[in-house]
């Protein structure tokens, strides 16, 4: 079985979620394929301790055959993988390892954000708004998912401006009124209001979601900047009225076309670029081309 290496090297990934559990690829093989020309074509053969053959015999990709070697124990499966000469790179094959080793976050896919909206603001109509922007476009990044293409970000436009400027000001009027929370009362899909840190613009109260508590700790997600955290109960106030909630979120999931993040410095800065289409997988995250 022939497999080609992409046109960018591959790193090690994990896709978090609010629980906590992270599920990490492989960390020796892809650091070895890493470490090995870009443009490369491996010919991997492999021998198994099962009875089925596995590799050249049953066409198996390299994600399955990963998949089938992590099931068995790398301690039963050996591998013998060996340089070929280099050739063309396929796209369509690079596409293909691509999207295998960077799986959508859980914050944002479509499933997990129709629970929110539905919790927070009985509304789902801006999934149905925000898929089918395209053309240039300026974004501020508020969130990044390091190490890969995955990032929030605010579509810079007019009537974000207005939204901001109605909402912060309303939060920040309303910061002292509302009251802390009792514990007992911190609970999943609490809706509050916690201190979001904004970098060198230092903290401001913002709107949240209780994902999940641990004893005298609470998982949020600040909805308005795609940014989970932890953080504690004590330090919720009340923001369970629905006049906070008229606004929809400020940010929205995109994913960067051709690159990945690996630098939190992004954050807070602006990405000028082309909205070019739409995850097949969650036509709300739009891929994005960053202009040079």
């Amino acid at each position: 079985m022939e497999v080609r290496l992409p046109t960018q090297p591959l790193r090690q990934q994990r896709a978090p979620c609010y629980c906590q559990f992270w599920f990490v690829v492989s960390t020796d093989i892809l650091a070895w394929m890493a470490s090995l020309p870009l443009g490369k074509v491996l010919t991997l053969h492999y021998t198994s301790s099962d009875t089925t053959p596995i590799g050249r015999e049953t066409g198996l990709s390299l994600c399955e055959v990963l998949e089938k070697a992590s099931g068995e124990g790398f301690g039963k499966t050996a591998a013998i993988i060996q340089l070929a000469p280099d050739a063309p790179v396929d796209l369509c094959e690079t596409e293909k390892l691509r999207a295998a080793f960077f799986a959508v976050p859980l914050e944002m896919r479509g499933s997990f954000l129709v629970l929110l909206l539905r919790e927070c603001f009985r509304d789902l109509s801006w999934l149905a708004l925000i898929h089918s922007v395209r053309g240039e476009a300026g974004l501020l990044v508020t969130s990044i998912v390091p190490k890969t293409p995955f990032f929030w970000a605010m579509h810079i436009t007019e009537a974000l401006h207005q939204n901001m400027q109605v909402l912060f000001s309303t939060l920040a009027q309303a910061e002292e009124q509302q009251p802390y929370l009792e514990g007992s009362a911190v609970t999943r899909g609490t809706r509050c209001l916690a201190e979001y840190h904004l970098g060198d613009y230092g903290h401001a109260w913002n709107r949240c979601w209780v994902l999940d508590r641990v004893d005298t700790w609470a998982v949020v997600m600040f909805i308005d900047f795609g940014q989970l955290a932890t953080i504690p109960v004590q330090s919720l106030r009340s923001l369970d009225s629905d006049n906070f909630w008229t606004i929809p979120p400020l940010t929205q999931p995109f994913m960067l076309e051709k690159h990945i993040l690996s630098s939190y410095e992004v954050v807070h800065r602006i990405l000028k670029g082309k909205i070019t289409g739409a995850l097949n997988s969650e036509l709300h995250i739009l891929k994005f081309e960053e202009s040079k």
